[in-house]
């Protein structure tokens, strides 16, 4: 629409916000998203992921990985393993601590199994992942774990016969169209 300015201050332009509020950006100017802020704690387990995926697809630099207890965030990071040892990052999971029971409310205690949630900055969406195993945490317990996994619908045409065809579909959204007869595509 031409009566509109876009965040550029172009009219009808089509310059937008990205998640961190920069016109044009690329999502890479974010700090912690806010969902992931935690605070430290005395008790502590270190969870050492070998892979995090998005559909099979390893992470970017830029994405983080938070894990919870319920709905509070007891660890997070940016996953960016070239600043972890041999490319194998470590998730710091904070426990509950009587000393600042107010900071560590609802924090892990032993036998608590975590869940997590990866952040894709350049999607601006947070989705729910699964550890290959659950592990329980415990006080300065350290963990290796093969994989963390997120999953996500991708819809599209999957039929290879169509116009159209999405060969990255994993979800048929009934979009399909196919060439009349005698015509190709």
């Amino acid at each position: 629409n031409d009566c509109e300015q876009d965040c550029a201050g172009e009219w009808g332009g089509g310059a937008v916000d990205d998640g961190c509020g920069v016109c044009n950006g690329d999502n890479s100017s974010c700090g912690i998203p806010e969902t992931f802020i935690v605070n430290n704690s005395n008790n502590h387990a270190f969870y050492y992921y070998f892979s995090v995926t998005i559909n099979d697809i390893s992470v970017e630099s830029n994405d983080w990985v938070g894990a919870f207890n319920g709905d509070i965030c007891v660890g997070s990071r940016q996953w960016d393993t070239s600043q972890c040892g041999s490319g194998v990052c470590d998730l710091i999971i904070m426990g509950y601590d009587s000393s600042s029971p107010e900071l560590t409310a609802g924090y892990m205690i032993n036998g608590d199994i975590p869940t997590f949630k990866i952040y894709d900055t350049s999607e601006n969406v947070f989705y729910d992942a699964t550890a290959s195993e659950d592990i329980s945490w415990s006080n300065v317990g350290t963990f290796f774990i093969d994989s963390l996994s997120a999953y996500v619908n991708i819809y599209g045409c999957m039929d290879e016969m169509a116009c159209n065809y999405s060969p990255d579909a994993t979800e048929n959204d009934g979009t399909c169209e196919y060439a009349m007869e005698n015509y190709d595509c």
